[in-house]
């Protein structure tokens, strides 16, 4: 759970759906990103950051038809969001499930090599509808996270091994991505966010 008001962070994108509880009481989900969010919060509120899968097996409502800009979800207050989220509708697609540790375990794995049994566009498809993004599009997000998190524990970040690490083909496909999802590299983006800690 978080709280946010006024100008946005700097930050990577999150590859998961929202549940947003405003001051007023309104309930709101905003979609999983790819690209980071700027500008400014106008009202206060809280938000929780739902594990893939939770909207569709808990709330019932596909990962994948949740927009980014978001959608409003019937209740009001914390009170509500917090119940809506202990009543399971449906039970979680354990496919979707592993695929999702496998991504996390190893952002540069192929995905058909942790299912059998499905095809991959069964699997896509599944995968949309319990994580909102495709399994190339998460993975993609989760690579960034990875990167990050590999460059905030050297001393001295190396990152063409970073790279190759996070599962990006080479260090200019890592620059590449960071640019589509941040505006910036890597490294001004981990500079920019070490400032700010």
């Amino acid at each position: 759970m978080w709280r946010r008001s006024g100008e946005l962070p700097l930050s990577l994108p999150q590859p998961a759906v929202d549940l947003l509880v405003f001051a007023d009481g309104t309930l709101w989900l905003s979609g999983p990103e790819t690209e980071a969010r700027s500008g400014v919060v106008p009202r206060p509120l809280i938000g929780m950051r739902l594990r893939p899968g939770t909207c569709a097996s808990v709330l019932g409502i596909a990962a994948d038809e949740v927009p980014l800009r978001g959608m409003p979800l019937p209740g009001s207050g914390l009170g509500d969001a917090l119940r809506a989220l202990r009543a399971p509708a449906r039970p979680v697609d354990q496919a979707v499930v592993r695929v999702v540790r496998a991504i996390r375990a190893d952002p540069g794995t192929r995905v058909s090599e942790h299912v059998t049994g499905l095809s991959e566009r069964q699997l896509r498809r599944r995968f949309q509808v319990a994580v909102g993004l495709s399994p190339k599009a998460y993975a993609r997000v989760v690579r960034l996270h990875h990167a990050m998190a590999l460059a905030r524990e050297a001393a001295v970040p190396d990152w063409a091994e970073i790279a190759v690490r996070s599962g990006f083909y080479d260090q200019p496909h890592m620059l590449a991505e960071f640019r589509r999802a941040v505006g910036m590299s890597c490294v001004r983006f981990f500079q920019a966010t070490a400032a700010g800690a």
